[in-house]
């Protein structure tokens, strides 16, 4: 879609002549692009945004629905992609993401590894840059800050996904002298260091204004730090509640954000510059150079392509399953992204397409109508009996992101959030509870209820919590992490069964290892 600031116009740019990193297992590489230089590149913030935008631009390409979402979704009780006998499917790389059988040579989980590196490649190699040019320390504090907290995100996905990691700052490793891999511990102490280090020099968000829209922000890293606290006794054994609170309390105190009055506008393909939108990914796919999500494509029965006049067959992949319908209850407003329990609006004609349904009450059958001469037609989901040769109306579907008339090739321009105010809100409940103050966290989570025309709960437990968060924040990469600080991942769901204690995190892919003498194998693999 098309943004309200210049900034993602510099993904246009010439990226900075010496920056571009290509990584796989942790071996980074200089590739020289122009004769500019440090010293001569930089003169003035249009060539400082012009690189970091770049950096944010590929990081973006790392979050749409490709290997990294996959590897943060499937594991989990949610997102499930049923093999079709007439349909898209990716074969034992799906299906040993659902079933946790997955091993060293999984393509999606070297895929992620790569990704998250690349991005650490990349900012060093900025903040390097930076700091050799001619610019005042004054004029690259901010954007420095920027890079160091976009790093600080790769560290901690690679922590959570991969635990022990190396940690390198260099903007080039030498092949005769490897990183040394670091302990989880480490790595958690250096991801929050240099969020707290970042946030101290950059913009709060009522100083950066719409112009920051995407980018780190002080309350954007302190929401970061929120998180990592929240999680920290998975990290590094050590609960660290108070911290969660703390940190959790300084983005709600800074009444830099609200939720949004309607639930789905957080969702919607003109979605930018809303202030419930904390950090996240920006998509652009009508500009040069720009780039898409295609959660829409992936997720929508290919029928369903007609129906709304997409210029595009939607693949009839990602669905969820019966459980996670189950989570709401009726007049949740949430519960309308699943295909038959709401209204699917043309985004060309705001028109309701879906005008026929009926909806038994067993909910054992799913009516889509679609479109004929004649009127609507009838197209029946119906329950999937497990992963693999089921029909192709099998599974239940899902829409949480608006269609998008812009739409270029299936990639949609809807921003995604990888932290919402929402979450700040249960962050904070979650870590009041495990401190047993459930009257306080009561309200924090009443509050996300009635957004959604929930009923409010007299009391509120954990679980209750679990289930909160899965329903407010379904499909949106945190259900993994959940389950895990739960101690609910190993469990048995539908298509899955009991799974052993250490699939909590991925093993080093084995190209890393092959690349780096240094690396050692997680336990189990």
């Amino acid at each position: 879609m098309k943004k309200s600031t210049n900034f993602y116009r510099f993904i246009q740019l010439t990226v900075m002549g010496m920056l571009i990193i290509g990584t796989s297992g942790c071996s980074l590489e200089e590739d020289v692009y122009s004769i500019y230089t440090p010293e001569t590149f930089y003169s003035n913030e249009s060539q400082v945004l012009s690189s970091l935008s770049g950096v944010y631009r590929n990081f973006a390409a790392t979050t749409g629905m490709g290997v990294e979402y996959r590897c943060l979704e499937l594991p989990a009780d949610q997102v499930v992609v049923h093999e079709k006998i007439q349909g898209w499917w990716g074969g034992a790389n799906f299906s040993e993401l659902m079933e946790h059988k997955w091993q060293e040579d999984h393509a999606y989980v070297a895929g992620t590894w790569d990704s998250y590196f690349k991005t650490v490649g990349q900012t060093n190699a900025l903040i390097a840059s930076l700091e050799g040019s001619a610019l005042s320390p004054e004029e690259i504090a901010g954007p420095i800050a920027e890079l160091r907290a976009l790093r600080a995100y790769a560290y901690f996905l690679l922590m959570d996904l991969f635990g022990n990691v190396p940690i390198f700052t260099l903007p080039k490793v030498d092949a005769l002298n490897l990183p040394e891999q670091n302990t989880r511990a480490e790595v958690f102490d250096f991801v929050t260091s240099e969020f707290i280090a970042a946030a101290e020099d950059l913009p709060a968000k009522a100083e950066a204004g719409d112009a920051y829209f995407g980018r780190f922000t002080k309350e954007a890293a302190q929401a970061m730090l929120a998180t990592i606290y929240l999680n920290a006794e998975v990290y590094t054994g050590t609960a660290q509640n108070d911290k969660a609170i703390e940190y959790a309390d300084l983005v709600i105190n800074s009444n830099a954000y609200r939720l949004l009055p309607e639930y789905f506008d957080n969702f919607k393909f003109d979605n930018s510059n809303n202030d419930e939108f904390i950090f996240g990914a920006v998509y652009s796919p009508d500009i040069a150079g720009g780039i898409g999500h295609p959660l829409v494509q992936k997720v929508l029965p290919g029928i369903q392509g007609g129906l709304f006049g997409l210029p595009y067959t939607p693949q009839n992949g990602f669905g969820t399953r019966p459980s996670v319908l189950a989570l709401y209850e009726d007049g949740d407003v949430r519960k309308d992204m699943f295909i038959g329990y709401g209204d699917l609006v043309d985004p060309t004609t705001g028109e309701v397409v879906m005008v026929e349904r009926v909806i038994p009450d067993n909910n054992s059958t799913l009516y889509v109508p679609g479109k004929s001469s004649e009127g609507p037609v009838p197209y029946n989901i119906i329950p999937a009996t497990g992963i693999r040769l089921q029909p192709m109306n099998a599974g239940i579907k899902w829409v949480k992101w608006g269609l998008d008339p812009n739409t270029n090739g299936g990639n949609a321009g809807n921003d995604i959030a990888f932290i919402r105010y929402a979450d700040i809100l249960l962050i904070k409940a979650e870590a009041l509870a495990r401190k047993s103050e459930f009257s306080a966290a009561l309200p924090l989570v009443n509050e996300i209820r009635e957004r959604s025309d929930a009923e409010p709960l007299d009391a509120v437990t954990l679980d209750d919590i679990l289930d909160e968060r899965g329903r407010e924040l379904a499909f949106e990469m945190s259900r993994r992490r959940d389950l895990i600080r739960f101690g609910k991942f190993g469990d048995a769901w539908e298509f899955k069964e009991v799974s052993e204690p250490f699939r909590t995190i991925y093993p080093i892919p084995k190209t890393a290892l092959e690349s780096n003498n240094k690396l050692g194998q997680n336990p189990g693999y």
